[in-house]
């Protein structure tokens, strides 16, 4: 009887924790980070999996929208156009449920993906995301 008793009391504390865990992994989330002086801006659009890459400021530099992407690896993608020349849209494949991290900096493009990045443009924050 005692047996039927704890079962009775753990069965629904275990089935408010699966269901809340599953909630959780599976919801999308978006967002959005920006260099320290706000000249780049970088956006993670959990549907459809997009990385917007926005050039803020007209200063001469170019905004770098970075993802890593859980269990994937770091990415690092450019909007060499001018401020006023768009948001660049970067249309990602990415497993539902997957964590990402979402970073923004300024560059100047030297023909590497990473070489003219200037990764002290953007100390302060990050954004976590979920496809």
């Amino acid at each position: 009887m005692r047996k039927l008793a704890r079962a009775v009391a753990v069965l629904p504390i275990m089935a408010a924790l699966s269901i809340g865990m599953t909630a959780t992994a599976e919801a999308e989330t978006n967002c959005t980070d920006y260099s320290d002086n706000g000249g780049a801006k970088a956006t993670f659009q959990a549907y459809g999996e997009h990385l917007l890459i926005d050039d803020i400021f007209a200063d001469g530099h170019s905004a770098i929208g970075g993802i890593e992407i859980y269990g994937d690896g770091h990415y690092f993608y450019w909007n060499r156009m001018s401020a006023d020349g768009g948001v660049r849209d970067v249309d990602l494949d990415i497993a539902e449920g997957t964590s990402v991290v979402i970073n923004a900096w300024l560059g100047d493009w030297d023909g590497t993906v990473t070489g003219g990045i200037d990764f002290g443009s953007n100390v302060v924050a990050n954004c976590h995301g979920v496809a």
